[in-house]
């Protein structure tokens, strides 16, 4: 037997996994194209309360309070609660003068979204046990009018955990902003979006998520990884939960401007990623051999996404290593790796623009986002790599600046 067989065996089964988890993928996104379920009217209207986890913020948080305050929803059915983390400015003040209930929070032991929101939960269920749900923030995002009343609809449906509609309130400042938005627009459309319609889970993307009093008293809110949530996603889902797709309640978010601070949240994310799959792919990988069903498997495959990556990456690695050897034909390898290039540039280009036509999104401000989406993607390959040699990830905060209210995005909209 030829010494290189057994490594051309190997490529070949790292080839073999990758392809089955992205043709899995694809085949899950085409249900995507189909439009987005409606939820019917409510019968009944919960008492809420707006969770807004804020550090240093006070630029923003203003904006948040009152766009929360012109909700099409009973005032007296809804509290907003800004928990100001470890802040060194005026964020406290400035969201206590502007209605909100802050609690103040000093930990820098304990550092992220994750450990605030166990610490507001904690004195919301000692000092205020009146809600029947929570909705989750970020404070540099503004929200849509008819937010609380469609979580509403979600919880009339069987919801007890639900993710809205992630929009952008700054798409067009940079590329790197514009390859945030189409990130995540493509998450709406193209993963939320067919779960929902498949009868799967969605997964919670960090804002703009809803989560009933009672789920968290079952299973709490008990997070440590880097992401916390997508671990909440995966112990909802242990816990015999699908996470509902809300698609009209909308929050519009600030992305990253500059690329150090895209590549820093990124590898943060990367990071909490692996973090979740070292700790959860045993009790998921359970669930799915003892009490098999298609939530579980579908969050399983998701779980994959890590040693996808990895399995991709390696087979690249070694054809490279197969070409250097001579093991593969030289010439006709490059000229492989020449249309895989091109292939996947054009592959990236056409999903940013498929992306903004279902998204209602193709404007000509997008053109240089979509020409860079390729480069804002492969990226994503150091990212890991990074990511492999980088054990711990300190969580920093992103300065937020946009000055950006929610009735200048709806007065936007109706140009």
């Amino acid at each position: 037997m030829i010494w290189y067989n057994f490594f051309i065996q190997i490529w070949l089964i790292f080839n073999f996994l990758t392809t089955i988890f992205c043709l899995y993928q694809v085949v899950i996104a085409l249900a995507g194209l189909h439009k987005d379920k409606k939820f019917a009217p409510s019968t009944k209207k919960r008492r809420f309360a707006a969770i807004i986890a804020a550090r240093n913020e006070e630029a923003v948080i203003e904006n948040l309070i009152e766009s929360l305050k012109r909700q099409n929803y009973p005032r007296d059915l809804f509290d907003i609660i800004v928990v100001a983390d470890n802040c060194t400015d005026n964020t406290a003040k400035i969201a206590e003068k502007a209605g909100a209930i802050v609690y103040e929070r000093f930990n820098k032991a304990k550092v992220g979204k994750g450990f605030v929101l166990q610490f507001a939960f904690k004195k919301i269920f000692e000092e205020r046990d009146i809600y029947d749900a929570f909705c989750i923030f970020d404070a540099d995002n503004v929200v849509d009018r008819n937010f609380f009343n469609e979580m509403n609809k979600a919880i009339d449906a069987g919801y007890e955990v639900a993710q809205g509609y992630r929009d952008m309130k700054n798409p067009y400042d940079s590329w790197v902003a514009g390859g945030h938005s189409l990130f995540y627009w493509m998450e709406n459309r193209f993963f939320n979006s067919p779960r929902s319609l498949l009868g799967l889970s969605a997964t919670i993307n960090g804002t703009g998520f809803m989560v009933t009093s009672d789920l968290i008293k079952e299973i709490g809110y008990n997070t440590v990884t880097c992401t916390e949530d997508i671990e909440f996603t995966i112990q909802s889902v242990l816990s015999g939960r699908c996470v509902g797709w809300v698609p009209d309640a909308k929050v519009y978010d600030e992305q990253p401007v500059v690329l150090s601070q895209s590549m820093r949240q990124r590898l943060r994310w990367t990071n909490g990623l692996i973090q979740c799959f070292w700790r959860y792919i045993g009790p998921l990988s359970k669930k799915v051999i003892d009490r098999p069903d298609w939530v579980s498997i579908d969050l399983f495959m998701y779980l994959m996404s890590f040693p996808a990556m990895i399995f991709g990456m390696l087979s690249a690695v070694m054809s490279f290593f197969f070409v250097f050897f001579r093991i593969f034909d030289p010439m006709g390898n490059l000229i492989n790796f020449f249309f895989l290039g091109v292939g996947t540039f054009i592959g990236f280009w056409l999903i940013g623009l498929l992306t903004l036509i279902t998204e209602n999104k193709l404007t000509k401000d997008m053109i240089t986002s979509v020409l860079a989406y390729p480069i804002f993607n492969i990226l994503w390959v150091a990212i890991y790599v990074m990511c492999l040699f980088k054990k711990k990830v300190e969580w920093k905060p992103i300065i937020h600046m946009r000055n950006i209210s929610i009735t200048d995005i709806e007065s936007k909209s109706k140009v």
